[in-house]
This record gives structure tokens, sequence and C-alpha cells, in this order.
């Protein structure tokens, strides 16, 4: 039997993942990062909750309300002086928002059924290096010749971009894959922030996070990243590492249908660069 998440499952998720999220944030600066004066040693590293209340202007007791996911209403001025309070990038303090509820995450949609067809049609005309398109799950949806072949994305039908990257051959052909794995589970985490009330998201990431440790350390890290293009190195069999841009660009917005296309840098014609 199918249970929609209730609104108020939401807001719980929500507001644990805003205590790990100022937590985290917390725990990656030092008073001298803020221009605090300290006397003596500290048995934890980090900022402490009074300082990063005297620093945001605000009591320590409603800050510490704030962290412990208490249902308090936060303005948006307060939640501006917390982001610099923090030093968090704008990125970070988008997201802040939306874990506050301040500015609530885009309502799952029941999106049409997605149209592969179409889909692979638009990767089989990519011929300048491996690209596929991928869902708001990380489903591979369809995937070109090259992507096949060099990265092993898309060959039977049921892979998970995220789940090979971590546990499969796919993280395999990258050389610089702490980078890529970094960069890949932070823009996870960012879009599991647009659609905290989809239970899926929490439960795929409980699934790698048991199995893979290295998605664990990087998971509680709570990272956030755009989509932007990236750089990767991918090991060829005769050439050895080349490198390629990772670009993206949305497909369907409702679906939260994606395309990743692998680009060698200054090519500019529609020549086959991987055979």
């Amino acid at each position: 039997m199918n249970v929609t998440p209730s609104l108020s499952d939401g807001k719980n998720k929500r507001r644990s993942q805003l205590t790990h999220f100022l937590r985290s944030r917390r725990a990656a600066l030092s008073p001298e990062d803020v221009g605090l004066a300290t006397a003596g040693g500290r048995r934890k590293a980090g900022l402490r909750r009074e300082e990063v209340a005297v620093l945001a202007g605000v009591s320590a007791s409603w800050y510490a309300w704030l962290e412990q996911g208490r249902p308090i209403r936060v303005s948006d001025g307060i939640l501006d002086a917390i982001s610099g309070a923090l030093r968090l990038t704008e990125l970070e303090r988008v997201h802040l928002y939306r874990l506050a509820d301040a500015n609530p995450p885009l309502p799952v949609q029941c999106a049409v059924r997605p149209d592969r067809e179409v889909f692979q049609r638009i990767v089989d005309t990519q011929l300048l290096g491996p690209a596929c398109v991928i869902d708001r799950y990380w489903d591979v949806l369809a995937a070109n010749r090259q992507a096949a072949e060099v990265l092993h994305l898309g060959r039977d039908g049921n892979e998970n971009f995220l789940t090979s990257l971590f546990a499969g051959s796919h993280g395999q052909k990258y050389l610089n894959w702490p980078q890529v794995a970094r960069q890949m589970t932070a823009r996870f985490r960012l879009q599991a922030s647009y659609l905290a009330d989809d239970p899926r998201y929490e439960e795929m990431a409980d699934r790698l996070a048991e199995s893979n440790d290295e998605f664990a350390r990087m998971w509680a890290r709570h990272e956030v990243e755009e989509f932007v293009p990236t750089t990767v190195e991918l090991d060829h069999a005769d050439e050895g590492g080349l490198p390629f841009v990772l670009f993206t660009m949305d497909l369907d917005e409702a679906a939260c249908t994606r395309l990743l296309v692998y680009l060698p840098p200054g090519v500019t014609g529609p020549e086959t660069v991987w055979q």
C-alpha cells in the first residue's frame, strides 16, 4: 500500500537536516576564521553555539532552539545574519532558507512517464563524447554508445548514475574520482533539498551510506553545489587520461530530467572524438 508522506513528515525531515547543516557549518569554522579571540585549548573544534549567536546578533537560547530544529518563527533578516556569521556561500544561504522553511522546497510533482525513445534519440545524436539522460533520482534513462562503452552507463537499462559512481565500474573510469565523487554528492544533496518531502532521496542516501564508506563520509559533510561545467579526466585504454568538460542541461523541469554531456575542451565541430 502506497502511503503519501504527510506535510508534518516533510517539516520534521527538514528540521533534522537543518540541525545537521548548522552543526556541520559551525564545526567547519574556528574562532580565528571569524575574528574571535580565544583563551586556552578547546576540547572540540569549531565555533560554539554562543559564538554564532553573538556574531548573528541573536540570543544564545534562540540560536540553540533553531539548531535543535524546534518549530520557531524565523525572519529573513535573522537567516541572513546567521548566514553571515557562519560565512555561508550564496548557495548555502539559499539552502539554509529552504531547510528553515522560509523558502519552501518545490513540491514533488507527478511527472509524466518519461519518453525514453526521445531521450535516446537526443543522446545518440551527441557524438562529441559520452552523453546520458538522468531523472530526478539519477536513474539513467538513456545513454549513447560512448557512455555505454567508456563509462559503463545504461548498458542494462537499470542503472543509477550515483550508485554506479560509488559502487560500480562507472566510478573507476575517472582519474580524478575524489573530486567528481564529492561534487556529485553535493549536487545530489542540493537536489534532495528541493524535494525534501520525497522519501526516496533519504532512502537512497541511507542505502548508499551503509554500503559505501566514501559516500557516507562525503554525505556527512552536508555540502551543496549546483550543476556547473566541471572538468573530469577519463581513463582511455590507449590514450591514458583524457580531459572532458561535463556539463548539464535541463530537459523537463517537472520530471527533473537532465542531459549530461562529456565535451572535450576546445572541440567545436560535430566530429566524433572517442572511438
